[in-house]
């Protein structure tokens, strides 16, 4: 018994620390409309990016977040972010939004968020 008393201490702090991001949590308040999503029926132009985003430390709290602000944002029509990878892949309206603003996009979300390359597709590949 006393031997398991250091094992129980190490597992809580390994169990209590392990998605946490070190830096002082950012409240994001988003206003919930009751109106549904707008959707472009009409694309100008599709086009397809890939995004290397760096400063994610966990899939839930920073993963989705970029992901979900990436998704309300006009001219975006799909994106999906992969924690593990630190990748995301965006359908967007070029002729409504180009890769600077997808990556400001990203940098908005929160001040550890940055993209480190950002790549035009012909197609989506994720």
């Amino acid at each position: 018994m006393k031997n398991s008393f250091p094992f129980f201490i190490i597992l809580s702090i390994v169990f209590l620390g392990g998605c946490q991001n070190k830096l002082t949590p950012k409240v994001i308040e988003v206003p919930i409309s009751q109106e549904s999503p707008k959707k472009i029926e009409a694309l100008g132009e599709k086009a397809y990016a890939k995004l290397s985003i760096e400063g994610m430390t966990c899939a839930i709290g920073c993963a989705v977040t970029i992901e979900k602000k990436l998704q309300r944002t006009s001219g975006i029509v799909s994106a999906k972010v992969d924690f593990e990878s630190n990748t995301g892949w965006v359908t967007y309206d070029a002729t409504m939004l180009n890769l600077d603003g997808i990556s400001s996009v990203v940098k908005s979300t929160g001040t550890s968020y940055s993209v480190s390359k950002i790549i035009s597709l012909e197609s989506t590949i994720h």
